[in-house]
């Protein structure tokens, strides 16, 4: 038999229970074809036993509360009395809710810092002093109305408020282990610095994003910028055609056409990766670093002879130009034809000049890879720059020619 919603369920002695109404789908099936409603109905429902625990602790937070209204009404009437007579009546019983309010900001305090005791003690020693700076107020006031007493019991009433928030806020105060609660401080820090490094770059971003709405000043200062770093790369790598940037690594000795691999007269420089391939050249002996970092005319240096006796051969480069100008070997006295004999990279101008000479048409992919050839595979240490400067020079060089064609 089905139970209606008249009949209680089974329950056990002792057990609250309440009806009420709940609403239960009903299907009904005709042919084969359902159709479902919802019905509303009445049920007994089991009811929790009474916290007795929390409904005590609701009814002393009310308690303190209205406590606490009655203690600042009276401080603030004690102090304004007190202060009416040099300040406006308004005012001063506007300041006088000041003392109350202290002690019970630092109580919030010292309950949302309970975890850190060094924290908390130094919140529950303010409010303290906010009390007592409160209560001397009160019986002050009462000394000057000649009701001391009076003034002494009005003062009890902020000491009876923060005594009973003390006691509340203390059920939710629990003594943590030394390495719990340095486990929670360590986390704390953790989590707060993410958050103050995240409001610091959120702050910067913001400010940058407005230096650009405000004006074409923001715009200005990163060119200027921008075209600084640009004249101080292009100074380090063309200004003797052989001084390179000071993290730029030397030249393979692959690029040497007549003798061995030329050191760099600035002392050893690191490895550098693998240039392109050069064409094959015979085994010979390096050659001896000249006495001059930069000689003006340097002299001939007698290369090796290889392992089949061939005859020896001199290469006199020719001396080295300021800016873009190019390093071009001199005709041996056997009347070969001149090559190239760089003493140090190539600078940028110089190999773009080359490489337009062999090839004009050139892109600019092809380019980049010929003028990084010639140079040994020396980029500056960045890429992109590298790329953007052979773009830019390439152009520089295409103008030069329209206007003096």
């Amino acid at each position: 038999m089905t139970e209606t919603p008249q009949t209680p369920p089974t329950w056990q002695p002792g057990m609250r229970r309440k009806r009420v109404r709940v609403e239960r789908p009903e299907t009904t099936v005709i042919d084969g074809r359902p159709s479902t409603r919802m019905v509303t109905t009445e049920e007994w429902v089991a009811l929790p036993p009474r916290d007795w625990d929390e409904i005590i602790r609701r009814g002393a937070t009310g308690v303190a509360v209205v406590v606490t209204l009655l203690a600042a009404a009276g401080t603030t009437a004690s102090v304004g009395g007190l202060l009416g007579r040099m300040l406006h009546p308004g005012v001063a019983y506007a300041v006088g809710a000041v003392f109350t309010s202290s002690w019970l900001v630092c109580l919030g305090i010292e309950h949302i810092e309970r975890v850190d005791v060094d924290r908390a003690a130094r919140a529950r020693t303010a409010g303290w002093v906010m009390l007592l700076i409160g209560m001397g107020a009160v019986i002050t006031y009462g000394h000057e109305m000649n009701q001391l007493p009076a003034g002494v019991v009005g003062s009890c009433l902020d000491l009876a408020a923060k005594g009973l928030w003390w006691l509340i806020m203390g059920l939710d105060r629990v003594q943590l282990n030394a390495g719990v609660a340095h486990w929670v401080a360590e986390q704390e820090q953790h989590m707060a610095g993410r958050f103050l490094l995240g409001t610091r770059l959120a702050r910067l971003n913001r400010r940058a994003v407005q230096m650009r709405a405000s004006g074409p000043e923001f715009q200005a200062a990163e060119a200027i910028l921008a075209q600084a770093a640009n004249q101080v790369q292009l100074t380090a790598a063309d200004t003797s055609g052989q001084a390179a940037p000071v993290s730029a690594p030397a030249p393979a000795a692959a690029q040497a056409t007549v003798s061995g691999p030329v050191p760099d007269p600035s002392g050893p420089a690191p490895s550098t990766p693998t240039p392109p391939p050069a064409p094959p050249t015979p085994p010979t002996a390096p050659v001896p670093p000249p006495a001059s970092p930069a000689p003006t005319t340097p002299p001939a240096t007698p290369a090796g002879t290889g392992a089949s006796g061939s005859s020896e051969q001199q290469a006199e480069p020719e001396p080295k130009h300021d800016g873009d100008q190019e390093q071009v070997g001199e005709q041996d006295k056997t009347g070969a034809p001149p090559n190239l004999q760089p003493v140090g990279p190539l600078s940028i101008a110089a190999a773009v000049r080359q490489a337009r000479a062999e090839d004009p048409d050139q892109t600019d992919a092809q380019m980049v890879a010929r003028v990084l050839m010639l140079r040994g595979g020396n980029d500056g240490g960045d890429r992109a720059k590298f790329t953007d400067t052979v773009g830019r020079t390439r152009r520089r060089q295409e103008a030069k020619e329209r206007r003096t064609a």
